[in-house]
């Protein structure tokens, strides 16, 4: 019934007849028979994404890359997301797609899901105004499993969701968080140390995705809209990406990234489907001395190798160690995105989200402790420094010799 509701009302206010229910990809100002995204905008201009072989594509079937930031925890950074911010995003940092983390258990959703699903939309909405692509992120990282009982909301979250945002071609799905093997984090002292382990595999993770999948793509149908972009995590804080393609490759299982294993073809069966990667440049990269070899997990390597064989989007990406704390590393970090810009087997270009937009205190963080209180939008760390030029580069093709450089990219 809101549904018809809101259909009548905006036919009244001619917002139906203004792109006369087609999106041509052309910058016309809406982009379908309900919403209107502003002209020029990155929504008017790609429309529905698709996933076209291992490619992420606009609505005419022409390769993207998004560039974007992810939200922190809105639990712990309550004054970074607001209209304020999201427009200077977009308008200053150039960015086409924002993700907000919505962490499931660490102080989020599960302790008031009403009061986290109603931010989730505010920040949703605020992006259909700017007209850019929004990431919703069903943050799991403790426990690791997308089956544990304490993410059991999770089908009644995305149908609601998808019910909601159906008609809406900026919305994109994560459905699963850095899938990995920590149980629980018991030590009040020590909380960011892993106390209990477990085993997480591809196939547990398909489980989960073979419920949520169907659960999203159902409210699409029931409005006949195509079906939104989902992306379903991957074994080891999303860096066992082909493990639907390889027997045995899961975290914890003693092999190198090179080491062989049995073929399989466990992809999930659904269209506009993408495998996630993250990557912490401080220890993603060329490896490490281990059993005679000097480039013992070699991600590099690996990740060139697996972009000729899956569609990925790298929804989460920081410059320091995997905890978004320590050193930063440019010249690492440069080299994963070229890599990501076409430099790998399949030639594909991979779309991108920084971690984080915020003010946590961490190494990661774009902005300064204290920067979102004073709403002092680029009161900016060196780690935000890099990505505003990078961003600038990739999403407004602005000369930039400080970022991206040429000495920097990966040979195979």
């Amino acid at each position: 019934m809101k549904k018809i509701l809101y259909f009548a009302a905006a036919a009244l206010l001619g917002l139906a007849s203004c792109c006369g229910g087609n999106n041509n990809n052309n910058g016309s100002t809406c982009c379908s028979d309900s919403v209107c995204y502003p002209e020029g905008s990155p929504v008017a201009k790609y429309g529905s994404l698709k996933v076209v072989g291992n490619q992420l594509c606009d609505e005419a079937g022409n390769p993207v890359q998004l560039a974007g930031m992810s939200t922190h925890g809105w639990q712990w950074c309550p004054d970074c997301y607001t209209a304020e911010s999201v427009e200077l995003l977009v308008k200053d940092w150039n960015i086409n797609i924002l993700r907000f983390a919505l962490y499931v258990e660490e102080e989020g959703y599960n302790t008031d899901p009403e009061k986290f699903r109603a931010k989730l939309c505010e920040i949703v909405d605020l992006c259909e105004k700017m007209g850019i692509y929004c990431l919703v992120d069903w943050h799991i990282l403790t426990p690791g499993n997308p089956l544990d009982p304490k993410y059991a909301g999770a089908q009644e979250f995305f149908q609601f969701m998808a019910n909601k945002y159906a008609n809406k071609k900026h919305v994109l799905f994560e459905i699963c968080n850095e899938p990995n093997n920590c149980l629980e984090k018991g030590d009040p002292e020590k909380p960011w140390v892993c106390t209990k382990d477990t085993i997480v595999t591809w196939d547990m993770i398909a489980e989960y995705a073979n419920t949520i999948i169907p659960t999203i793509q159902k409210e699409y149908d029931a409005v006949g809209a195509a079906h939104p972009i989902i992306m379903v995590g991957t074994p080891q804080w999303n860096q066992l990406v082909d493990a639907c393609l390889k027997e045995g490759m899961y975290q914890g299982n003693g092999k190198d990234l090179t080491d062989s294993l049995p073929a399989r073809d466990a992809r999930l069966q659904y269209d506009n489907v993408m495998y996630t990667f993250h990557f912490y440049s401080g220890e993603h990269n060329e490896g490490f001395e281990k059993d005679g070899k000097p480039d013992y997990y070699n991600m590099y390597s690996y990740m060139y190798d697996v972009l000729g064989k899956l569609p990925v989007f790298c929804s989460e990406f920081g410059l320091t160690n995997a905890d978004g704390n320590g050193d930063l590393h440019f010249d690492r970090t440069d080299k994963w995105l070229q890599l990501l810009s076409g430099n790998n087997a399949g030639k594909q270009l991979v779309s991108f989200c920084n971690w984080s937009f915020s003010d946590d205190p961490r190494s990661s963080s774009a902005l300064k402790p204290g920067a979102c209180a004073k709403k002092e939008w680029n009161d900016l760390t060196p780690s935000g420094e890099y990505v505003k030029k990078v961003l600038s580069v990739v999403n407004a093709g602005a000369a930039d010799s400080t970022v991206l450089k040429a000495s920097n990219l990966y040979t195979k």
